[in-house]
């Protein structure tokens, strides 16, 4: 037979200590997580406000909503490498809080430019908290708690775009202090101050740091690449297609083949390519990434018009048309 010992109180103590640090880590980690999510989307409904307000054009408005995203999924990769070489903590303290900036900047926006320029910085702060998220997760939890996280990680990235949708037509029509639109920013930045506090002392300062080398080169030609081929393409109906549209649709093509070639020589020379090629050649890959684009292309097009549509045509309010969104939301677990 084999005696059972009790458990020594201090143990208890001990493992509740961990059990609440955990849920302080997963806490912060996914609020930053859901803040993110929510920004894509929250802004969408706010649309016709904003035109009323700032008097801006609709390629504007486009490239006020789709900014945030341009610059997030352009500097993903490089936010991802930010945590590798000086940790995961203070990439995800530093996004966090260029992120909140951002936003207090986006809520005192005095015109469309402003506007535009802040939600791609909010996008690049976004861009180096988020990868953290995920790598915090796999690091410091383990067995039923890592499972738990991940389900949640993965109702925030699904929920978010429909919580954005409603959140943001209740912020404007509720007006708070005459705030309209600027509200839907302006709602991250006590958020993220509270988590700017907490972070620094909750956040595991501990944690392996790898020699992965930015593609300094390889990000400058993509962004400039990208640039190209958005700009025209949102300002050049709107402007009836000017001369300079085609030739920055056609210098487009010339930055995706220039791209390729810098990443080809950073990956001779031995650095680490935004784009390595033997991830490339994983099966299924490419047609994947095809695929995403396409579906996110048009479903984020389609959005931007419902919204409009809902309110300047149909005459709903912001909080009306939110709600319209949410049957696209995630099925509960009962459904599933």
């Amino acid at each position: 037979m084999t005696q059972t010992l009790p458990t020594r109180p201090a143990d208890t103590a001990a493992a509740a200590r961990g059990a609440w640090r955990a849920a302080a880590i997963l806490a912060i980690i996914l609020t930053g997580q859901f803040m993110a999510v929510l920004d894509a989307s929250i802004v969408n409904v706010a649309i016709p406000s904003i035109r009323s307000g700032l008097g801006t054009s609709g390629s504007a408005l486009q490239l006020i909503v789709a900014g945030y995203v341009i610059a997030y999924a352009v500097l993903l990769v490089t936010g991802a490498r930010l945590g590798d070489r000086f940790t995961q903590r203070r990439a995800f303290i530093a996004g966090l809080a260029l992120f909140t900036v951002a936003s207090l900047a986006c809520g005192l926006a005095w015109n469309a430019v402003s506007l535009i320029v802040f939600r791609f910085i909010q996008g690049a702060g976004a861009a180096a908290m988020i990868p953290q998220v995920m790598t915090l997760i796999q690091r410091d939890f383990s067995g039923q708690a890592r499972a738990k996280a991940l389900s949640v990680y993965s109702a925030i990235i699904s929920g978010g775009v429909v919580v954005g949708q409603v959140l943001g037509g209740l912020i404007v029509d509720a007006d708070l202090f005459g705030s309209g639109w600027r509200g839907v920013f302006l709602v991250n930045v006590p958020v993220g101050a509270v988590l700017l506090v907490l972070a620094p002392h909750v956040l595991p300062s501990d944690g392996p740091r790898f020699d992965r080398k930015l593609d300094l080169a390889g990000l400058t030609v993509l962004t400039v690449s990208v640039l190209l081929l958005v700009v025209p393409l949102v300002l050049g109906g709107e402007q009836d297609w000017p001369r300079w549209t085609w030739i920055a649709l056609g210098a487009s093509v010339f930055g995706a083949v220039a791209f390729v070639l810098v990443e080809r020589h950073v990956a001779r020379r031995g650095g680490a390519p935004l784009f390595a090629r033997e991830a490339l050649r994983a099966p299924g890959l490419l047609l994947t990434a095809a695929t995403l684009l396409v579906v996110m292309a048009t479903f984020g097009g389609w959005m931007f018009v419902m919204a409009i549509h809902l309110q300047n045509t149909l005459g709903y309010t912001a909080l009306h048309a939110g709600l319209v969104f949410v049957p696209m939301g995630p099925p509960s677990p009962s459904r599933a």
